[in-house]
């Protein structure tokens, strides 16, 4: 195939040029001319990355391209990934509900394995086709529940711009086909005309186990944080599907992902042991296991489901459970590393916070500075100043979050 890219993310970018045009601003203000023209023309290499950046796929290598790229692999961090060493896609949702009855839906997916993780963002035009070539490639069963709702989405090639909004079409359709259709328009964010969907597939096979799944989704992807009623609807049709499912597992491998998104690890747990029943080596279902033991601290069961999972027949994923296994055995036999990894662990998630509280404090900074600055010149040196250091702390705390989150079997 041909080679297909997208832009990735210019938050770094962003950062780089408000650290340079703070540290800029502040050397002005102080009268240190020649300094602070150092850093304003510091601005242009930056842009320049961010205008060559770039992600590249050609069917079986992913690759991130650019200044930025070749920055970070003399660092030592790789930025390609080849399809037969993905080990896990997912896909983040993010919603805007309009009082039209469609919703602003952005997605961010995320590609990780061998240590390396490239992140795709939907409000890039290039977004679709990149992702239905990548998806396509990998196959479904890397996916998470909403990538692989897109994959599905891909594969069924549906158009819905001509879709029949009169409910006396709509009931003569097919409920397969009204399934496929409610789902493409609920990707798409016209909630409205999917609910018209469901409803009226529901009514045409309403112990079907696969729609009241899709329909479970359907009405937790609607609901609002504090509608009880859809959240409600949405629990009661996936426990009635795990009661319908009979001897599907791929469908009882999804219920039970679905579950566990949810924190019902009792019917996570049931979903996933009946997949396995039928099918031994399901990876999905002993993955699903292995992390509910994981919250439980049962660390043995924990090495023991990923020994099974490994025995599937994918290479890639075989590979990544041994390694889980052999991690998480070490971490029930030798109390030293266990101790180690806490650390690690407890230092990792303080460097989160502290980027976190860095981010707010730059953007508390920017607030002050536009709006009281200009009545109180010392009260605008300082946030400037402040703006500057607080990015500087971000972006070390970036540079050392990368290698906190790696495990020491990792090194």
């Amino acid at each position: 195939m041909d080679k297909i890219d997208i832009r990735p993310g210019f938050a770094p970018y962003f950062l780089a040029s408000a650290m340079l045009m703070s540290a800029g601003s502040a050397l002005t203000r102080a009268g240190w001319i020649a300094p602070a023209a150092v850093f304003m023309l510091l601005l242009a290499p930056v842009w320049v990355a961010a205008a060559f950046d770039r992600i590249e796929f050609d069917g079986s290598m992913l690759r991130h391209r650019g200044p930025m790229a070749f920055l970070l692999r003399l660092l030592g961090l790789k930025r390609e990934l080849g399809v037969a060493h993905i080990e896990k896609i997912t896909t983040e949702a993010t919603s805007v509900s309009m009082r039209s009855g469609t919703a602003k839906v952005s997605y961010r997916t995320r590609v990780s394995g061998r240590g390396v993780e490239i992140v795709l963002r939907s409000h890039r035009s290039s977004y679709l086709p990149f992702i239905k070539a990548l998806f396509r490639a990998v196959g479904p069963h890397k996916l998470d529940p909403r990538s692989f709702e897109l994959y599905e989405y891909f594969e069924a090639d549906q158009s819905i711009r001509d879709t029949p909004v009169l409910r006396s079409e709509i009931a003569l359709m097919p409920a397969p086909l009204l399934r496929r259709i409610a789902n493409s328009l609920r990707l798409a964010g016209r909630l409205a005309q999917a609910s018209s969907y469901f409803r009226i597939a529901y009514e045409k096979e309403p112990r079907n186990p696969e729609l009241l799944y899709e329909m479970s989704r359907f009405f937790r992807s609607s609901a609002q944080m504090d509608d009880a009623r859809l959240i409600q609807r949405s629990d009661a049709c996936l426990r009635l599907a795990s009661r319908l499912a009979g001897e599907e597992p791929d469908l009882l491998e999804r219920l039970g992902e679905a579950f566990y998104e949810r924190l019902d690890y009792k019917r996570a747990t049931d979903c996933f042991r009946r997949a396995l029943a039928l099918e031994p080596n399901r990876f999905r279902s002993n993955v699903g296991l292995a992390e509910i033991a994981l919250k439980d601290g049962k660390l043995a069961h924990v090495a023991q489901y990923y020994n099974a999972a490994a025995s599937g027949p994918d290479m890639t994923l075989a590979r990544m459970a041994e390694r889980e296994a052999r991690y998480y055995e070490r971490l029930a036999s030798d109390e030293e590393f266990l101790e180690r990894e806490l650390r690690r662990i407890s230092m990792a998630n303080q460097i989160r916070w502290m980027r976190r509280a860095a981010a707010l404090t730059f953007f508390l900074s920017w607030l002050v500075a536009v709006s009281a600055g200009r009545f109180y010149p010392q009260v605008e040196y300082f946030t400037w100043a402040l703006m500057a250091m607080t990015v500087i702390v971000w972006g070390g705390a970036t540079f050392a979050l990368r290698f906190f989150r790696r495990r020491d079997d990792d090194h």
